[in-house]
């Protein structure tokens, strides 16, 4: 129910809640964070229950031979940049002998044929120069955005060897903010209600929040109802509630 309270200078407007829901906590952005490539890592910075901020170093691994493979990049992209800046004098050279008919058509298309392969490996070396900046860039992984860490699954002086599929080094959700899940039966249902405001009652205290979404698609259906998942999003403050954690999801 919505109550509108006027007065001279303010309107106010309070909600009253009459829907209780039961629900459980889960991670909001909750992100398994791991790296492309392989080494031994020399930090782990992040530990369970830490808050960080965007872009915060939380594992380290060792860069050396990233950066050896970076400077060999760098080397041979330069040199070929020269070498396809010669090809491109020597082919304007022989297109003015062509010209003056000095030079014949077949050498003019071997200059053609070795600038075209000039250019070929210096766009090869810029894509080799591209890789390894990113290779270099994988060996420090950090925060996505602020958030709080979960778990973290390595330790500095493991290796890591990643193949298919990255390893899991260290998992972190958005700081300061949380994800109720419960379900509302079909007769509960009024209306649009994503974006309307909600409560979270947890231990006791209540956080301000709204709806994310509610379900599509039923997930239980019983002879009391069909039941639609509903998720709050709400803000923690600087609270530390847990995932699986029991509340109560109020809605107006």
């Amino acid at each position: 129910m919505l109550a509108v309270v006027v007065s001279l200078h303010l309107i106010v407007i309070e909600y009253s809640y009459a829907l209780d829901i039961n629900a459980s906590l889960q991670w909001s952005r909750r992100v398994e964070l791991g790296t492309p490539v392989s080494g031994v890592i020399t930090s782990a910075q992040a530990n369970p229950g830490d808050r960080v901020k965007h872009g915060d170093l939380l594992i380290k691994l060792d860069e050396r031979n990233y950066v050896a493979a970076l400077l060999q990049a760098k080397a041979r992209e330069k040199d070929l940049s020269e070498k396809r800046k010669e090809a491109q004098r020597q082919l304007r050279r022989a297109q003015e002998l062509y010209d003056r008919t000095v030079l014949s058509e077949h050498d003019l298309q071997t200059a053609k044929n070795r600038k075209v392969e000039a250019d070929s490996e210096y766009e090869m070396a810029k894509s080799e120069l591209v890789t390894a900046e990113l290779n270099l860039e994988y060996t420090s992984i950090r925060a996505p955005f602020d958030a709080m860490v979960i778990s973290r699954h390595v330790e500095p002086g493991q290796t890591v060897v990643s193949q298919l599929k990255p390893e899991t080094m260290v998992i972190v959700a958005a700081a300061g903010e949380m994800v109720a899940r419960g379900q509302i039966d079909q007769s509960q249902l009024d209306g649009q209600l994503q974006g309307r405001p909600a409560q979270v009652v947890a231990a006791g205290l209540r956080y301000e929040g709204k709806v994310k979404y509610v379900g599509l698609e039923p997930v239980k259906t019983d002879k009391q109802g069909i039941y639609y998942e509903i998720a709050v999003v709400f803000n923690t403050g600087e609270r530390i509630l847990r995932a699986g954690q029991q509340v109560t999801i109020k809605l107006p």
